[in-house]
């Protein structure tokens, strides 16, 4: 299904846990993800797992409590 084919996604808290699972599913249906988090590598991890797999994805260091 391509529910959000056509969106993007900013998606915070991507490197792990509920985040991750969350961008993994937005992409798998279609978005543009916007992998956010603090751990920059785990973010991009996430965004790599998505390119892989055929999705657009990138990955962005951010602290949503700054």
């Amino acid at each position: 299904m391509q529910r959000f084919a056509g969106k993007a996604a900013l998606v915070t808290g991507s490197a792990s846990g509920i985040g991750r699972a969350t961008a993994l599913r937005l992409a798998a249906e279609g978005a543009r993800v916007a992998c956010a988090d603090l751990d920059l590598a785990g973010a991009n991890a996430t965004a790599e797992a998505i390119r892989g797999d055929g999705g657009t994805a990138t990955a962005l260091a951010c602290d949503v409590a700054d």
